[in-house]
């Protein structure tokens, strides 16, 4: 719980949280299992809650794996026993670090088949992220697109979403992740800290970005004319003409969740999850979040 913006250390594991009341129209009740975390969380504590409506206390998280216990009047493709996972959207309160929790039904789409809850737990919010930042540059098979941060939470998704869709990715890593993000399926990888990289890229008709705008103005010059960008991140201040820049603002979507339920079930896409905190060690997580460079997603681990 986060009583108070602030530092890491803010945070407060409580077992006198208020229990949620029974769901409504619409809603579903889910036993949380595990819960990503994400930039955004780290963001909100620290005193950017303003910005998203969400005042203190309250419980962090805008995704959650688990299952369902009950459902609302209304829900009919959901019942109880089922596993789930979901991206609460940015319009609903956060409190996927939590043990118990009500969701819309809207946001909610059926855990993919075999995969770890730990797994599964990461993927909402930076795969319908990528997801959608995809679609958005509506790049045809075969097209070339370049994915920025391709070892990144959204970055190791958006490689693997774009592969699936029969695209060809360049990607952008630290010297540490060129031979995992290559993995992924990458058709090429460059250094982003090698000066000469932007030259290779002469030419990129679309770009997917999860760093920021500064970073999107450094590769303005190598795109073609008429490119697209999706930009995660920020929006560059001045954009050449001719050039799209679409900010992507996360989405919930059960349909969007299903999609990436089965590409994982098909094992075309997997999440990296680089560590699993009990909830106990929730201030850990945040502190290596804030640190940058994970590799993939991490995850609170918060029931059996």
């Amino acid at each position: 719980m986060v009583p108070r913006y602030g530092p890491a250390e803010v945070i407060e594991v409580r077992d006198d949280w208020p229990e949620p009341d029974l769901p409504g129209p619409g809603e579903v009740l889910v036993v949380v299992q595990a819960a990503g975390l994400n930039p955004s969380d780290a963001k909100i504590r620290a005193g950017g809650g303003r910005l998203g409506g969400v005042e203190p206390p309250y419980v962090s998280g805008r995704e959650a794996a688990g299952q369902v216990v009950e459902v609302g009047p209304g829900v009919d493709s959901l019942e109880p026993g089922q596993e789930v996972f979901a991206f609460f959207g940015w319009g609903a309160r956060p409190g996927g670090h939590t043990e118990r929790l009500v969701v819309a039904a809207s946001a909610l789409a059926l855990s993919p088949l075999g995969v770890p809850v730990n797994e599964a737990a990461g993927l909402p919010l930076a795969g319908l992220t990528a997801l959608q930042g995809l679609e958005a540059l509506g790049a045809s098979g075969g097209e070339r697109v370049l994915v920025t941060s391709g070892s990144g939470g959204v970055g190791h998704l958006g490689v693997q979403i774009a592969v699936a869709l029969g695209l060809e990715v360049i990607a952008t890593s630290g010297p540490a992740n060129l031979g995992f993000v290559r993995g992924l399926g990458a058709a090429e990888v460059l250094d982003y800290r090698d000066e000469d990289h932007r030259r290779r890229l002469r030419g990129i008709p679309y770009l997917l970005d999860s760093v920021g705008a500064g970073n999107i103005g450094s590769y303005l010059s190598c795109l073609s004319t008429g490119a697209k960008v999706a930009a995660v991140a920020g929006v560059p201040s001045e954009v050449p003409d001719g050039i799209t820049v679409t900010p992507i603002r996360c989405e919930a979507s059960s349909a969007r969740l299903t999609r990436l339920s089965q590409l994982m079930t098909e094992r075309r896409l997997s999440v990296t999850v680089q560590q699993v905190f009990p909830l106990e060690q929730a201030a850990e997580a945040h502190r290596l979040l804030e640190g940058g460079h994970v590799r993939g997603k991490l995850v609170i681990a918060i029931g059996a």
